[in-house]
């Protein structure tokens, strides 16, 4: 076993502080209380070191996931995990993905090796909305996938926990309800920051933590480097400028530059970064602009340039609160406008953060308006900083000071609301539960918007982009408020949405508006963005370098996919006989069973077995074959023909069913498991096979029905009673099948609806959503030609 020190000094060429080594010996705790600059992002080698090398690996959740409040930069985190990965050995073994920011390789890894320990990293909005089963920026297909990914086997850590108390408050009741329900794999969450509020770890259903769940620096941890960090000093002094006069920010900004060092200036808002940018730009020092709403690909490139060693010249880095947690920065000069006082410290804590600066300067000014914060709050810290002036403080000096601040009431996550989103289907009008008020301030709401070029639709005279075009990557995306949407919209610039239900691009209007986190999509020629200062709604003329759309047809990238398309089964690397997909697919859900050891009820390893084995029963039906076989080239058609039954195809194309039916084959293969394939459940519990044959797609789970249509009919064809011939087919003989569909109404003894929610009741909501992910991510294995789980 590799000792936890000689593990952390190889990852980072540094020993661990002391309490960096209590996290490993001991374990994640509910809290780690540590100040700003104390190494606190150490705690993903503690938990990677346990979960490799430590005395209980099984205990240790297989994947780490870590939140960062909503307005940060998560690359910075990325990029120094990326780099401690290398240099352990671990690049190809660890999965690591960056929600909202990473390319599509890593967005498939950590999905397809779910029994592989993975990191994921992202802001708190993008997480915790997997863990409500309505993740931001995904298809809703893959909706039920990371929910159970990031539900079981999963250990949270959540960073900086007073910036974003919404997601605080919903992640301390989902802890409590992981234990109330039960999961397949260990989960747990930790809470970090500098001073941890303890009503917002007091929840409903979760008492605050003991201080024996508390895991605070001690005094022999104050040796060595780490004390000369928590000695770091910076000096308050007000800036003599007025609110708002920009060129006069800028000039007091060049004033207290110093040559060879960086200067770090935050603003309060987007607006007011991007005009002392403007006025700081053209002088002699470099200057980089930095907030949250630039693309992911800019994203990365700022962030390199902002946390590489200042020239001789010295650089100024003119910000916003993306600064305040997550990333690592070491000013000589921080000029701040006056906040909220945990946000005045955390901005501190980037000034003399390595402690060896002298006469560091904390320089502040009074913002032109509280915005985007209460009113007392900052009025509050400015005058605690008035009272400050002249003299140098360290950060914990900063956090012993009371100072007032809002305690805004948030929303508390009940567990009737979590059981409810496990549904994930819209509602008859198309929309859908609302999780925003468990996951941010309704005041900072905001989508994702990217810009890129396309051939109209045939026939569209509106320009939209084609129907089975996929949005562009997250590297491609920028994240806009909402209410900041509306006015690149007034300059008739068009914004388009995914319409799943109808299989097509739809025009986002003043009657039909955008949702929080939804992927939405601009013509580049229609402008609004600018590479060097991010989204710009008055930005004109084409955005420079966007991407062309594309088709991916790879599911485990969770890119949006219309509810009649079935890509995955399409551009193959060859056609697929459907008895050799369902073998295979039956062994890779064995293997991962046998790797990921799951706490699983009796037989319910075996039922996802068979499920496995038995999920794409329904592509035999004549209506999906024919449609299948048309995308053969003529020259191999005959060929095809006499090998039926396909279950995927080597052509490329778009599946066309006869009279322009949603044919759902997860549905045909639900109705033979009722009748000729029913004998093949004989060692399975029938429903529990029945619930995942049904939502191996993620489209068909809780609900039966076409979003656009009421009857459960039109997702075959069919009306009513119908007879249906069935051939030879896994090991079991031909036969005849009366299709029933009454199963399928609303309501009643029999109701399928009833069925599903019995099994969520009886299996618990991240069980029963893991099982489902068992089944699907072995039918991606089995489909992208992926070795068997070792």
């Amino acid at each position: 076993m590799e000792s936890f020190d000689v593990f952390f000094a190889g990852a980072t060429g540094s020993p661990p502080y002391g309490y960096q080594a209590r996290l490993a010996r001991d374990g994640l705790p509910a809290v780690v209380q540590a100040p700003t600059g104390t190494g606190k992002t150490g705690i993903v080698l503690a938990w990677l070191w346990r979960r490799l090398h430590g005395p209980d690996p099984a205990g240790t959740p297989r994947r780490l996931i870590y939140a960062l409040p909503q307005r940060s930069l998560v690359e910075q985190v990325a990029a120094e995990v990326t780099r401690w990965l290398a240099n352990v050995g671990l690049a190809d073994n660890v999965a690591l993905h960056v929600v909202m920011g990473g390319e599509g390789a890593t967005q498939r890894q950590w999905r397809l090796d779910m029994h592989q320990p993975a990191i994921v990293i992202g802001t708190v909005d993008s997480l915790v909305s997997k863990a409500l089963n309505r993740g931001y920026g995904i298809a809703r297909a893959t909706y039920p996938i990371d929910f159970a990914l990031v539900t079981n086997g999963a250990q949270w850590v959540i960073d900086e926990v007073q910036l974003c108390p919404e997601s605080t408050t919903t992640l301390r009741q989902l802890a409590a309800f992981t234990a109330a329900f039960g999961t397949a794999e260990p989960f747990g969450l930790t809470c970090m920051s500098a001073t941890v509020p303890e009503v917002r770890l007091d929840t409903v259903d979760n008492p605050a933590p003991g201080p024996d769940e508390m895991l605070t620096i001690e005094p022999a941890d104050r040796t060595g480097e780490l004390a000369v960090r928590l000695g770091a000093r910076r000096a308050v002094r007000r800036l003599a400028v007025e609110p708002a006069d920009y060129a006069a920010i800028a000039a007091a900004v060049m004033e207290q530059h110093r040559p060879g060092a960086l200067t770090l200036v935050v603003m309060n808002t987007v607006k007011a970064a991007q005009a002392v940018h403007q006025a700081l730009r053209s002088g002699p020092v470099p200057c980089t602009l930095l907030h949250s709403r630039f693309r992911g690909r800019e994203r990365q490139q700022l962030v390199r340039r902002v946390t590489a060693p200042p020239g001789a010249h010295g650089h100024v880095v003119v910000a916003t609160q993306v600064v305040e947690a997550g990333i690592d920065l070491n000013a000589a000069v921080l000029v701040t406008e006056a906040a909220p006082w945990p946000s005045v410290v955390q901005r501190a804590g980037r000034c003399n953060r390595t402690g060896r600066i002298d006469d560091a300067r904390l320089c502040w000014i009074r913002p032109a308006t509280h915005h985007p914060y209460p009113e007392p709050d900052v009025d509050a810290a400015a005058a605690e900083l008035e009272a400050l002036e002249g003299d140098a403080v360290t950060g914990e000096d900063m956090l012993a000071r009371t100072v007032a601040t809002t305690d805004a009431p948030v929303d508390v996550l009940r567990k009737a609301d979590l059981v409810g989103l496990f549904d994930t289907a819209p509602d008859l009008s198309g929309t859908d539960l609302d999780i925003a008020p468990y996951v941010r301030d309704a005041d900072d709401l905001d989508v994702q918007l990217a810009w890129a070029t396309w051939e109209p639709e045939a026939g569209a005279r509106d320009g939209s982009p084609p129907a089975d075009a996929k949005a562009p990557s997250a590297e491609w995306r920028c994240r806009v408020p909402l209410r900041e949407l509306s006015l690149l919209q007034k300059r008739n610039a068009a914004v388009w949405r995914l319409d799943q239900a109808h299989g097509r691009w739809a025009r986002v209007t003043n009657q039909d508006r955008a949702r929080p986190g939804e992927v939405l999509l601009v013509a580049a020629g229609d402008g609004g963005y600018d590479p060097q200062a991010g989204f710009d709604p008055a930005a004109r003329g084409p955005v420079s370098d966007c991407p062309a759309l594309g088709t991916p047809a790879d599911p485990a990238t969770g890119a949006e996919d219309a509810f009649r398309a079935d890509l995955a089964s399409v551009d193959q690397l060859e056609w697929v006989p459907l008895q050799r997909h369902s073998d295979e697919t039956r062994d890779q859900a064995r293997a991962l069973l046998s790797a990921l050891r799951p706490d699983l009820p009796a037989g319910a390893a075996a039922t996802v077995v068979t499920a496995a084995y038995l999920h794409d029963a329904g592509k035999s039906h004549k209506t999906w074959q024919d449609a299948l076989c048309a995308l053969a080239p003529p020259e191999r058609r005959a060929e095809i023909d006499a090998g039926r039954p396909w279950a995927k195809s080597g052509s490329g194309g778009r599946l066309k069913f006869a009279g322009d039916v949603s044919f759902r084959h997860e549905l045909a293969s639900l109705l033979l498991l009722d009748g000729p394939l029913n004998a093949a459940l004989s060692d399975a519990h029938e429903d529990l096979a029945r619930y995942l044959v049904l939502a191996h797609h993620g489209k068909l789970r809780v609900q039966v029905r076409d979003p656009d249509q009421a009857s459960p009919g039109a997702l075959l064809g069919l009306e009513g009673d119908t007879a249906w011939s069935v051939p030879a087919l896994l090991g079991q003989p031909a036969a005849e099948l009366t299709v029933d569909l009454d199963q399928f109404a609303l309501g009643g003894e029999r109701s399928w609806t009833r069925t599903a929610l019995s099994l969520r009741d009886r299996y618990g909501p991240f069980v029963l959503a893991y099982l489902e992910a068992v089944v699907r991510i072995a039918d991606w294995r089995a489909s992208a030609g992926m070795e068997v789980a070792g």
